[in-house]
């Protein structure tokens, strides 16, 4: 097994703590967590991988729905199954299946993926993501109001960033 900066991460963990606690924070069985510190795994080592990366590391991703996400609740969202019971849960199940570009599943809700800009890109494609919206909105227009707001939202924050960290870089 090719000792990434992830696994690196995970043995630092469990040598401060018990299998069992890391495995609890991580949301896997200790079995799990157990096979993969030895190696012998023979399940998907990306569900692990993602858990320690987001839970650990930090990584995040820009999900259309819910804004900033960790990688490993942006894995979570992908699995759920559908439920009605809670609007937002029904806007990531259609992004997650409709040409997120962090989501690993099937498309179902469009019919093309929408590419976006890496995050290491700062620029940022108007076109791309109102295209990406539209679709998402699929002719609902109250939903598309509320993507709308949600891209803008984002693109604020995106802005606030930057112009923070311009202000202490100069400093």
């Amino acid at each position: 097994m090719n000792k990434d900066e992830w696994f690196q991460v995970l043995e630092s963990k469990v040598k401060n703590a018990s299998q069992g606690k890391i495995a609890k924070e991580l949301g896997v069985s200790t079995a799990m967590l157990n096979q993969v510190l030895h190696g012998k795994y023979k399940g998907n080592i990306d569900t692990i991988k993602n858990r320690v990366e987001g839970r650990y590391l930090r990584h995040h991703v820009q999900c259309p729905v819910a804004g900033e996400i960790s990688v490993d609740t942006c894995r979570d969202n992908q699995v759920r199954p559908f439920s009605s019971t809670n609007p937002q849960r029904v806007r990531l199940y259609r992004a997650c299946r409709g040409g997120c570009p962090h989501s690993q599943l099937q498309q179902t809700a469009v019919t093309q993926r929408i590419d976006v800009q890496s995050a290491s890109d700062s620029r940022y494609n108007v076109e791309e993501q109102l295209a990406f919206c539209r679709r998402l909105a699929q002719g609902d227009p109250q939903h598309h109001i509320e993507l709308l707001e949600r891209e803008l939202q984002k693109v604020a924050n995106r802005l606030n960033t930057s112009l923070w960290d311009n202000k202490w870089k100069g400093k």
